[in-house]
């Protein structure tokens, strides 16, 4: 029996065409607007529809229409209970706690990413994973990115690393959504209004992938995924082990992806916060 688990407040009526498939996740696209039909295991997100009783593969069309999830053949009522809400919410905040659990998230970062990860920012050790001219290039091109964004112009910054790297979503990409979601962290923590600054990153960061487009868009909203979601309110009210296990969870997104976003985090907080 097919089910829906959970289902995103970004999802919008169409008839959508599939875009990419995965084993885990089937990308469907409606003009520009997307929607991923995925399983438990990726869990729930702003523009996930979280399905239990079918293989995401096996998905082949997608129609939202008058409060109903049409999947092949199958109709689903799309229940106001399973509605997945993608915002941070600040409760308490101890300062000193997260500087030492952002500690405990950039140690899992280096120790935990996979090769062939933005990680040799964090970690110049890494650096011995990219052998090529192409690659050399490539790490030298994310370097001076990374310094602008640091210590220079942010939006150059943004501008230089957005779609480096191969790959569906490109690892550019990847980090400037986790600047995004630094930035309205930040806003939250210090509570004050970063909007202006979020919307130049967010515009300077889009460019021709629909795709990446789409997570940009999120992230710039402060929409997140659950898995991302929970890894920062572990870093907010938790403790090591806890981020650790987290950590694992958002590494566990695409070959790269996961990792990629946390640098781009790392980074983002070290520009406004630390």
């Amino acid at each position: 029996m097919i089910e829906l688990v959970s289902y995103g407040n970004q999802l919008c009526s169409g008839k959508y065409k599939i875009h990419s498939k995965f084993t885990s996740a089937v990308n469907f696209i409606f003009g520009d607007t997307f929607v991923f039909v995925v399983s438990e295991s990726v869990g729930p997100g702003p523009l996930n529809i979280v399905i239990k009783g079918i293989v995401p593969m096996s998905v082949n069309s997608l129609e939202i229409e008058d409060g109903f999830l049409y999947l092949n053949d199958t109709k689903l009522e799309i229940d106001s209970r399973k509605l997945y809400d993608p915002l941070l919410y600040l409760h308490e905040f101890d300062h000193n706690n997260f500087i030492r659990n952002l500690g405990f998230l950039e140690n899992s970062v280096k120790k935990l990413s996979p090769p062939q990860s933005l990680v040799f920012v964090l970690d110049p050790g890494r650096r011995s994973e990219f052998t090529s001219s192409f690659e050399y290039e490539y790490v030298k091109r994310i370097d001076l990115g990374v310094q602008e964004i640091l210590f220079g112009n942010i939006l150059i910054g943004v501008g230089s690393i957005k779609g480096l790297g191969p790959g569906l979503t490109p690892a550019g990409d990847d980090f400037n959504s986790g600047i995004l979601i630094a930035l309205n962290l930040v806003e939250k923590i210090c509570r004050c209004d970063m909007q202006k600054s979020i919307k130049l990153v967010w515009q300077e960061a889009v460019g021709s992938n629909l795709f990446t487009n789409a997570f940009l868009l999120c992230a710039s909203q402060g929409l997140l995924f659950n898995k991302f979601r929970e890894l920062l309110n572990a870093v907010l009210y938790s403790d090591e082990n806890i981020i650790i296990k987290n950590t694992e969870s958002v590494l566990s997104i695409g070959e790269t992806s996961g990792a990629d976003q946390l640098v781009g985090f790392l980074i983002g907080m070290k520009r406004f916060l630390l």
